[in-house]
């Protein structure tokens, strides 16, 4: 994907993201790298490739890839979070039957997704991670920033999860820590997460304000979520209520650290979206898809955006979607969030994202723009567009290819 290749492409639009798209456009590459673009004629042209319009590569900001072996959701389209939570811990426990090899299945499982993710044009996504985890990436150009997931309200329970988080942070260079959710994991762990990745300078992603359930559990101490946590054997009575403001002292937390993904937020309210945007390193992560299964109502993204926070794309798992192709994600908000500015909803899959994974790893490639200095890995789109409303109509019809030059 461009790796090595030196030359002039050219191509009906260029979609920089950064700036409006160029009708009739073109970019320089040197080694895999732009160095210049531009648009109308251009004497040297390598290569064109005609009617598409030329986009950034994809970035996927949150992904659960052990669950890419499942064919459909689990559940049913509007099942509450709750049962939907019940039918997963069940899948779990299925998986882990005796004569079952799990590590064998896990490895082919995440396998499949990567190469999922690869195929439909993701460069780097946010995978939340159970250590130790298999990744295979000598056939997927995808890259991961892998958070190591921590959950349990016993302190025997996260302990364990603790160890291994300390584990996977000393051994791979872009990791970070997952506080599971505020429903599964006491206070005192989260503050242990905390610190690891404070003392780390490593990202930190959470599920938080997930839906209606997790509030009423956090604010009253009742309701489906508790009986969920009753039936498991997992209840702990000095856990919870958090009290009428569940998640500002939980915002408040997270002040000292380097870079924050809070994963859904479909529950937050002004007030709180507010104190998430007075937070520059807090980044929230919209499932479009994922949110639309659940039939949750309308998820407070154009607040956000008015906020001046940053919103960033994600497919979750095919636990809760059918597939892991963020271009479809995109297609989603195009579609059925027409007031958003079309321009907004690219950088939310490309350069938004791209940044937020920065904040900690400077060291990182640049991706999700094309301009100069970023790594010309592209994907491709078909389209006939005389005009820009024509070309975000398109946009939102057609297929996202990874664009491959020999």
């Amino acid at each position: 994907m461009f790796k090595h290749f030196s030359g002039v492409i050219k191509a009906k639009w260029i979609v920089p993201v950064a700036i409006p798209p160029l009708p009739n456009g073109w970019l320089r590459l040197l080694e895999g790298r732009i160095t210049e673009v531009g648009t109308g004629d251009y004497p040297q042209v390598s290569i064109d490739l005609g009617d598409v319009a030329l986009l950034p590569g994809l970035v996927n900001s949150h992904t659960h890839l052990e669950f890419s072996g499942l064919e459909t959701p689990i559940g049913y389209p509007g099942i509450s979070f709750t049962d939907w939570i019940q039918l997963v811990i069940k899948s779990r426990g299925n998986a882990n039957e005796p004569g079952v090899s799990t590590e064998m299945n896990q490895v082919d499982v995440i396998a499949k997704g990567l190469k999922e993710l690869t195929d439909t044009g993701t460069l780097l996504a946010g995978e939340i991670s159970t250590p130790p985890s298999h990744y295979e990436f000598k056939k997927s150009s995808a890259k991961l920033v892998t958070f190591s997931e921590i959950l349990g309200l016993r302190p025997e329970r996260y302990e364990e999860r603790l160890r291994a988080s300390e584990d996977h942070l000393r051994s791979s260079d872009w990791s970070g820590v997952s506080p599971h959710a505020p429903y599964s994991l006491s206070p005192a762990a989260l503050l242990k997460v905390i610190h690891q990745s404070q003392i780390s300078g490593r990202p930190l992603a959470m599920h938080v304000a997930e839906s209606p359930e997790e509030r009423e559990l956090l604010t009253t101490g009742a309701g489906s979520m508790a009986e969920l946590l009753q039936s498991i054997g997992a209840w702990e009575p000095d856990v919870f209520p958090w009290g009428k403001q569940p998640f500002a002292k939980l915002i408040e937390q997270f002040a000292g650290l380097r870079s924050v993904f809070l994963i859904h937020g479909n529950d937050f309210n002004q007030a709180e979206i507010q104190q998430v945007a007075a937070n520059q390193h807090i980044t929230v992560v919209f499932c479009p898809r994922t949110h639309h299964f659940f039939r949750f109502a309308n998820h407070p993204i154009r607040e956000m955006l008015r906020s001046g926070l940053r919103v960033v794309l994600g497919t979750d798992s095919r636990a809760s979607n059918p597939d892991l192709n963020l271009w479809k994600e995109v297609q989603f908000l195009l579609n059925h969030y027409q007031d958003i500015p079309p321009g907004e909803v690219l950088k939310m899959a490309t350069l938004w994202p791209a940044e937020a994974f920065r904040i900690s790893f400077p060291e990182m490639p640049r991706i999700g723009a094309i301009q100069p200095g970023f790594m010309g890995q592209l994907g491709s789109v078909a389209t006939t567009a005389t005009n820009l409303q024509h070309l975000y109509r398109d946009l939102s019809q057609a297929d996202y290819s990874p664009v491959e030059l020999a």
